[in-house]
């Protein structure tokens, strides 16, 4: 059965052409590494994210693998060069069948 859940994207949402915009992306995700037990002793089972990716229009501008170590609710910040008016749309990929999508305007002048 596939889970989502809540994600957030700030970017401004107008730039001029050429500009370099900052992206900053969370998701809401326990991250469970699959090491720590619960009360009763038993091994908690792992659930973590496994990737996150966005696209611009169609196109790859930013990919990363996440791993265990990676602490709750992550957060990713990149930057990527204004070309066009469109969408950005974010992906989060993980364990039993997780996926979290979601999509920003921008608007190129």
């Amino acid at each position: 059965m596939s889970r989502t859940s809540r994600s957030l994207v700030t970017m401004p949402n107008q730039a001029k052409k050429g500009d370099i915009i900052d992206i900053k992306v969370i998701v809401q995700h326990d991250m469970e590494s699959g090491f720590r037990r619960d009360e009763q002793g038993g091994i908690i089972p792992r659930d973590i994210l496994r990737s996150f990716l966005c696209t611009y229009n169609g196109t790859e501008i930013f990919r990363a693998d996440l791993h265990p170590g990676t602490g709750a609710n992550p957060m990713i910040v990149f930057s990527t060069i204004a070309t066009e008016s469109g969408t950005l749309e974010f992906t989060w990929a993980g364990d039993n069948d997780y996926l979290a999508k979601t999509t920003s305007q921008l608007t190129v002048t």
